[in-house]
């Protein structure tokens, strides 16, 4: 397991994670930042070492980044992670951000590179969460 960051930011706390995972063609990598709630995204930023530019590769733009921001990983007390989705299609039991289109694969990944990671911190995540 990798560390858990703690920041405050204008005077809120957040927690960063540490995410890795596959991509299409290599390894991919990021962090996502929580609020103090343990549960809404504060930001969040990935990367990678081969992905194709303009598909995958587009995982380190802020179009692909910014609207994680504000999306919810747990639902009814359960870590539901972040579908990263083929736009105009909906999930009915997590919040969601469109996929890279052309970029299935590490779009895919980057949505298991979530789960994953953050699967290993859902017991933490839970005893910090503030009301």
């Amino acid at each position: 397991n990798l560390p858990v960051y703690e920041a405050t930011v204008e005077g809120s706390k957040k927690y960063i994670i540490p995410l890795y995972g596959a991509g299409l063609w290599g390894p991919i990598w990021g962090y996502v930042s929580l609020e103090g709630d343990a549960n809404t995204i504060f930001a969040a930023s990935f990367s990678h070492k081969g992905e194709t530019p303009g598909l995958g590769a587009e995982i380190t733009t802020s179009n692909f980044q910014t609207p994680f921001t504000g999306k919810k990983i747990f639902r009814d007390g359960q870590l539901r992670s972040i579908a990263v989705m083929k736009a105009g299609v909906k999930s009915e039991t997590q919040d969601q951000v469109d996929a890279i289109s052309g970029g299935t694969i590490t779009s895919k990944g980057v949505e298991a590179m979530l789960y994953d990671c953050l699967s290993v911190y859902e017991a933490f995540l839970k005893t910090i969460k503030e009301d």
